[in-house]
């Protein structure tokens, strides 16, 4: 009986110490929190961004709002990727976290992204041409998360949030993509056809790899990832294009506009790039056609964002600089695909006849820059 009694006891003190240390731990966690919490009221630290994406060799800079330029260390946990510099030295991804005076207060990721480069001044003319299926499914996403990430930060669905688009493309993915003629309207074969990516339309993100081929509910030749071969029927000897041959799948002009207005906010379907009167739903038909001469170029009214066309082309200028440079995004077949191109005021002139000024479609400007440096 007694022995039965001595373990009752010592079972309700194990239990009690249970408890109390249960309820000691909760309280600890509580009052570290409360803690972590009073020091990023009192001081006003705070990281606005938790997840970050960047290129090899860049060097990280992390949004975080200092208002009282208060003491804080940085973490980092596998400097095999970024070091403690916080320069990107691998690619992979590693967490950090954000402390100060020993409390961890904030936590994040970077990934240091295959595909990404430093946004260069220029266009990089030597830059490869995408491979077929290049990329894996989980690099693809990681590419397309960094797109909507510069969008995000452009403000989604402004002027900016375009133009980031298309920066992005030029400047910061790291392979040219290739002209393709569209596959999309084939007028000289008596009907439109309506097909998703080849050459003409394209859903968000990149197409890089086989799991974008999901979203494709139209097809005709392909589908086929940028840079896999699939049927063009256009003749166009003089740019080396022959009818019912396979060539790298990439983007005609629309098509890369379209991409561009639709990745910044602003989806227009299948449009093409003529100045046709009989349609209403061409690029040309967007924002307010002017045209273009010095007394637009002069009037104050364009802006980095803006499309600039002559008949059967479409670009978006996606940079303007203090030397009256005009920075233009296009896709063409004497170019290969897509480019950046750099005009002064009097080649923009020679080469361009219309200017979209696009403000009744994009409304706002957002976190617009004239340039990227």
């Amino acid at each position: 009986m007694r022995k039965r009694v001595y373990l009752i006891i010592i079972l309700l003190i194990v239990l009690v110490s249970g408890v109390l240390l249960i309820f000691d731990y909760n309280k600890n966690v509580k009052n570290e929190a409360y803690i972590v919490k009073k020091i990023i009221t009192n001081y006003g630290l705070m990281l606005n961004k938790t997840d970050y994406y960047v290129s090899l060799n860049s060097k990280i800079d992390l949004d975080i709002s200092n208002p009282n330029n208060v003491d804080y260390i940085i973490k980092i946990d596998n400097e095999e990727i970024v070091n403690s510099q916080l320069i990107a030295i691998s690619i992979g991804y590693t967490d950090f976290s954000i402390e100060i005076k020993g409390f961890n207060c904030f936590n994040g990721r970077i990934y240091v992204v295959n595909g990404l480069v430093n946004m260069p001044e220029l266009f990089d003319k030597s830059k490869k041409f995408i491979g077929c299926n290049q990329f894996s499914d989980e690099e693809n996403d990681l590419i397309d998360k960094a797109l909507e990430d510069r969008v995000k930060k452009a403000t989604l669905s402004t002027r900016a949030s375009v133009v980031a688009a298309a920066r992005f493309l030029t400047l910061e993915f790291g392979y040219r993509i290739p002209y393709f003629y569209e596959n999309g309207r084939l007028n000289n074969y008596g009907e439109i056809k309506k097909v998703d990516g080849e050459g003409r339309y394209y859903h968000k993100g990149l197409y890089l790899s086989k799991h974008k081929y999901e979203s494709i509910t139209k097809k005709f030749t392909g589908p086929g990832s940028w840079g896999c071969k699939i049927m063009q029927f256009q003749d166009e000897p003089n740019y080396g294009f022959v009818p019912r041959v396979k060539y790298p799948n990439g983007f005609d002009c629309s098509g890369f506009i379209s991409w561009t207005l639709l990745n910044g906010g602003f989806d227009v379907g299948d449009v093409g790039a003529g100045d046709i009167l009989s349609r209403t739903d061409d690029l040309y038909d967007l924002g307010e056609k002017q045209v273009l001469n010095n007394d637009l170029l002069s009037s104050g009214k364009v802006k980095v964002g803006d499309l600039i066309a002559y008949p059967g082309h479409m670009a978006i200028i996606a940079g303007m600089d203090n030397e009256e440079n005009y920075y233009v995004a296009e896709s063409l077949p004497q170019f290969k695909g897509v480019v950046l191109n750099k005009y002064n005021k009097t080649k923009l002139k020679k080469t361009f006849t219309h200017i979209m000024l696009m403000d009744s479609v994009y409304k706002k400007d957002g976190n617009l820059t004239n340039m990227w440096y």
